[in-house]
């Protein structure tokens, strides 16, 4: 469905864009391009991985080096396969602890990672908005008047979710709130469940969840600058793809790309804050849309459209069939352990 999705939005592009011919045969010029991208995006994965096994040692917990390459491949797939971004994390929950970590402890690795990345990228938009909010209006003129709005209601929904990470009384009040619920009430009785026995539950799993989240927090705060860096360098790595991508693209057309990397990275991190919240798998349509309007404004349109193509096929059509590849083979070694418990 992703894949069906980008692919026609691309498909459209290309037939009713004046450029189509020139921007299939700057593609055509760049494989080694494409490939270049892709193995650089499989450095964001394998940093992810070591991401996962240093915040599981910490934490007292045990997982393979393939679990946690499986659990980073994955996280992106879910990532690109479902609408607005939304699948990767609460997959990569759900991942770790089949593989026996304990929830609370892989809810706490996998939000944390979510936090260091978004406080990153609010605080930075705040800095950069008033610099580099003129080069998206200028791109994006229909925008122009509320789309700093859109960028201010994202980094206020995000400390709001931060909030709620990390302070219990906010968490366990929302529980306390749930439980008033006549319609929540009215839900369980209609599936047979007991709400007190449910909702006493969740409350438990939520407490365990904070207290997981503030000995990270609170008592290894080496851990938290090892994440927030890693995180970052995660970033900078997919903001150097579409640049060198770009570049390359447009060195092909023989013509020139006149934002530098720092001024396309500051414009990827305002731009996160608004392509990310389109509906579609993988926010697919509203990125590439949205890239192409601001970054055209700075280069040769069809070499800027190839050089997005390049990016995307390397770091979400390539990651989406790598993804399904290592989904059969996760399925396979799960099944052996599966037999080998049974024989046992």
């Amino acid at each position: 469905m992703a894949l069906l999705s980008t692919a026609s939005v691309f498909a459209v592009f290309l037939i009713f864009a004046k450029d189509s011919t020139q921007i299939l045969r700057i593609l055509f010029l760049s494989p080694i391009d494409i490939m270049i991208g892709f193995a650089l995006f499989m450095g964001i994965i394998f940093i992810d991985t070591v991401r996962t096994m240093v915040m599981t040692h910490f934490l007292g917990e045990r997982v393979k080096w393939r679990v946690a390459l499986s659990n980073s491949i994955l996280g992106y797939f879910y990532t690109y396969i479902t609408p607005s971004s939304a699948g990767g994390q609460p997959f990569q929950i759900y991942h770790l602890s089949k593989w026996k970590v304990k929830p609370e402890i892989s809810s706490a690795i996998i939000l944390t990672r979510w936090s260091t990345m978004m406080i990153f990228l609010s605080i930075s938009s705040i800095l950069l908005l008033k610099r580099y909010l003129f080069y998206i209006q200028i791109g994006i003129p229909v925008l122009s008047q509320i789309i700093w709005v859109i960028i201010l209601l994202g980094v206020l929904v995000s400390f709001a979710i931060f909030l709620i990470l990390l302070i219990p009384r906010v968490g366990i009040g929302l529980v306390n709130f749930l439980k008033k619920s006549r319609i929540l009430k009215w839900i369980f009785k209609l599936f047979k469940k007991d709400d007190v026995e449910v909702l006493t539950k969740f409350e438990d799993n939520v407490k365990q969840f904070y207290d997981a989240m503030h000995m990270i927090w609170m008592k290894k705060p080496l851990l938290i600058i090892f994440d927030a860096i890693t995180g970052i360098l995660d970033l900078g790595i997919l903001y150097y793809i579409l640049y060198r991508s770009i570049m390359a693209a447009s060195y092909e057309n023989e013509a020139q790309f006149f934002l530098s990397f720092w001024s396309l990275s500051a414009i990827f991190i305002l731009l996160s804050f608004v392509v990310y919240y389109f509906p579609t798998p993988g926010s697919s349509g509203g990125i590439e849309g949205a890239f192409y309007l601001v970054f055209s404004m700075y280069g040769s349109p069809p070499a800027v459209m190839a050089g997005i193509l390049i990016w995307r096929i390397s770091t979400y059509y390539l990651p989406i069939l790598l993804g399904i590849v290592t989904m059969f083979f996760e399925f396979k070694a799960k099944s052996k352990e599966v037999e080998s418990a049974e024989k046992t």
